[in-house]
């Protein structure tokens, strides 16, 4: 089996399926207005750019959600904008289904976001030092700290 055969083959199965096809008719569709089109784009970077923002920690203020959520309600009113976003995200979940899939198969999770520690235990981190085990030891006792 060859691995990059196999990928073609899925690319293929993509290309040739029902959710795919209903995207690339609606962005097709978009594209002919360039008006709208231009709409869609726009709201798509004001949306990637919120995203950015909170993934970033920025909070978003009160003002911000309230105009991105009208902004949101105008855009998806139109329904030429709203069939594209819809079938763009039924593809993409379809996408994100077969990705999660193989990353599953070859183990692509390092486990940096799993917990190591027990529920209710916490771990301080260590402190860095110079000094030898026994010459912390004496240090702390001679300063009467105890462990």
């Amino acid at each position: 089996m060859n691995v990059y055969d196999e990928a073609n083959s899925l690319a293929q199965a993509l290309r040739e399926s029902d959710e795919y096809k209903r995207y690339k008719e609606a962005e097709a569709s978009l594209k002919q207005d360039k008006e709208r089109w231009n709409i869609a784009r726009d709201y798509a970077k004001k949306q990637m750019g919120m995203q950015s923002k909170q993934m970033m920690g920025q909070e978003l203020t009160p003002e911000e959600v309230s105009a991105y959520n009208t902004l949101t309600q105008t855009v998806l009113g139109i329904p030429a904008i709203a069939d594209y976003f819809q079938s763009q995200m039924y593809f993409g979940m379809i996408f994100q289904d077969i990705m999660g899939i193989i990353s599953d198969a070859v183990d692509l999770d390092p486990g940096f976001f799993e917990d190591d520690e027990k529920p209710g235990e916490e771990t301080a981190p260590e402190e860095k030092t110079d000094e030898k085990p026994d010459e912390q030891q004496q240090t702390k006792s001679d300063t009467g700290s105890e462990e």
